[in-house]
């Protein structure tokens, strides 16, 4: 099934000025966010085996309440996590003091000091960007990226979601079962898609939300990346590595390289183009 980490705290570059209270959904997420999106073992090990030989310092863009930057400072690692959404870094202060958190937009990610070894965006954060504000994204990733730098993102394959008219996801059901988390996609269309989120116990809904989401298909994801001078390592479905296939209702999990300037084309991996 589709993975959706929730638009992660925020995640969108957009603040109050979009959307319906979207800065206002995602603020009464942030107490609930450990519980709905948890901790994932095997998304820190992908993630930390991508990090180049000698690399320390990582960008979580879209970090919610922070545990993945949480367990890459235990490890020993100069972690940054950035969120738009000030009670979610609240949170991740709160609960992982030692890497350094900032309320920023991720418009603004080309601000931080650089460079990084290693910079991802999990969770389908990327998509609260409209194309040409994803696009400008990871321009700004690109200038803070070391040469042969990583940049992982994860995103819901599109490439499926787009070929229905609606997708609800699987009910998620939460600590001792009282609880459920409900997401499902309407309205869907190349250039938007309506994301509907609810947290309900028993009869009462303890928070909604009602957002746009803006989808590209994978084939536009790669020429955007190679515009900017980055290399396919690998695309896998999930964090199990499993084969991409975009006929089937898992995720998109991209795995790039910053080129080194002086790297022959002739001698890289694969080309993303």
């Amino acid at each position: 099934m589709l993975h959706n980490r929730g638009a992660c705290g925020i995640v969108a570059a957009f603040g109050e000025t979009r959307g319906s209270g979207v800065v206002g959904f995602y603020s009464e997420l942030a107490e609930y966010y450990e519980a709905v999106f948890p901790y994932r073992d095997e998304v820190y090990a992908f993630l930390r085996q991508r990090v180049p030989a000698g690399g320390r310092r990582i960008l979580d863009a879209g970090c919610g309440t922070g545990h993945y930057c949480g367990r890459f400072a235990v490890d020993g690692f100069d972690a940054v996590g950035i969120d738009l959404d000030p009670q979610m870094i609240d949170v991740a202060r709160r609960n992982y003091p030692t890497p350094a958190f900032r309320c920023l937009n991720l418009l603004d990610a080309g601000t931080l000091s650089s460079p990084f070894d290693l910079a991802f965006c999990i969770g389908n954060v990327a998509p609260h960007l409209t194309q040409d504000e994803f696009a400008r994204f990871v321009g700004s990733v690109e200038n803070i990226l070391r040469p042969g730098g990583v940049w992982i993102f994860q995103i819901v394959n599109w490439d499926y979601v787009l070929a229905q008219g609606s997708y609800p996801f699987r009910p998620r059901t939460l600590g001792d079962g009282r609880a459920v988390f409900l997401r499902e996609y309407r309205d869907v269309s190349e250039s938007r898609v309506r994301f509907l989120t609810r947290l309900a116990e028993a009869d009462r809904t303890i928070f909604e939300g009602d957002v746009w989401l803006y989808p590209l298909r994978t084939e536009a994801y790669l020429r955007l990346h190679c515009e900017r001078g980055f290399e396919l390592l690998d695309h896998f479905s999930d964090f199990q590595r499993t084969a991409y296939a975009a006929t089937t209702d898992a995720g998109s999990v991209f795995v790039f390289r910053k080129a080194h300037p002086a790297a022959s084309t002739a001698q890289e991996q694969r080309r993303c183009d």
